[in-house]
This record gives C-alpha cells, sequence and structure tokens, in this order.
C-alpha cells in the first residue's frame, strides 16, 4: 500500500467516516478548511491555495466530490499550492497529481465499503459512492487491485 492510500484510511479513521458516501465536509471542517465554488474557465477545474479549495462550480455533484477528495490529497500529502487541469494523462506525468487521485480513489471508495458492493454495476458503484462512472473505474482498480498507485 502507498503513502497515499494509507494516508487516506488514516483520514477516515480519524473523523470516523465508514458510511458511504464519505461525509467530505466532516473532513474540512476538521481540518479548518475553506471550500469555495468558483466559475473557473479553461482547463482548470480545482485549485488548493493554503487553506482554501477552490473547485468549478459548473461541473455536477459527483465530479465535484472527486475534485474536493484530490484537492484533500494534496492538503495531506503534499506542501505547497496546486492547481488540478482537466488532462488525464498527468496523473501518469506528475507524481504529485498521481498521489492525490490515489488518495481521492481510497478516501471516496474506502477498501471495505467497495468490497460490499463490487458485485454491483458500475454505474450502481459510482451512483453508492457518489462519484463519476471513470472515477468508479479508477477508484476500482486502485482500491480492490492496487493498480496504479504502486
Amino acid at each position: 500500500m502507498i503513502k497515499a492510500q494509507k494516508r487516506a484510511r488514516q483520514v477516515l479513521r480519524k473523523y470516523n467516516l465508514t458510511t458511504a458516501p464519505i461525509n467530505l465536509q466532516t473532513i474540512i471542517d476538521g481540518e479548518g478548511l475553506i471550500l469555495d465554488e468558483w466559475s473557473f474557465h479553461g482547463r482548470v477545474k480545482e485549485v488548493y491555495l493554503g487553506d482554501s479549495i477552490g473547485i468549478n462550480k459548473n461541473e455536477d455533484p459527483q465530479k465535484r466530490r472527486e475534485l474536493i477528495a484530490h484537492a484533500l490529497g494534496h492538503h495531506f500529502l503534499h506542501q505547497g499550492n496546486h492547481l488540478y487541469f482537466e488532462r488525464r494523462d498527468q496523473f501518469t506525468a506528475f507524481k504529485q497529481e498521481h498521489e492525490a487521485q490515489c488518495f481521492a480513489a481510497e478516501l471516496l471508495m474506502p477498501k471495505e465499503a467497495l468490497k460490499k458492493v463490487k458485485h454491483l454495476t458500475v454505474a450502481e458503484i459510482a451512483n453508492f459512492f457518489s462519484v463519476p462512472e471513470d472515477f468508479t473505474h479508477y477508484g476500482m482498480s486502485v482500491v480492490l487491485k492496487g493498480g496504479l498507485c504502486h
């Protein structure tokens, strides 16, 4: 297990979050962070600046959850400010982005909860965790199979 997944599990235990969908506001409040929804233009979807998380308010609620969890990954794993650009190949190109996305997968789709629903369709699993379907594929690969994060 890499440090991103281990750290996500520590955060879930710290805030006693065991029921899906994971309540991200509990973590935000507990960490003293500020969540703002902004109108980003272009490829920027999320920023993490100091004690603030800014997400694109034009995204659907499931995508916003992914973006918030990604920003929380930067909060718990990295120093400095971070921008998230919508480009899937960045997760293989930039180590910190890759780690933040692995953290997000473990945070939003905890292994024990995912094992209980893995027999469902991808759409049903996405609905259960309130995440986008493409993120569900990624999360299942990371959380259940250890893929991509090792």
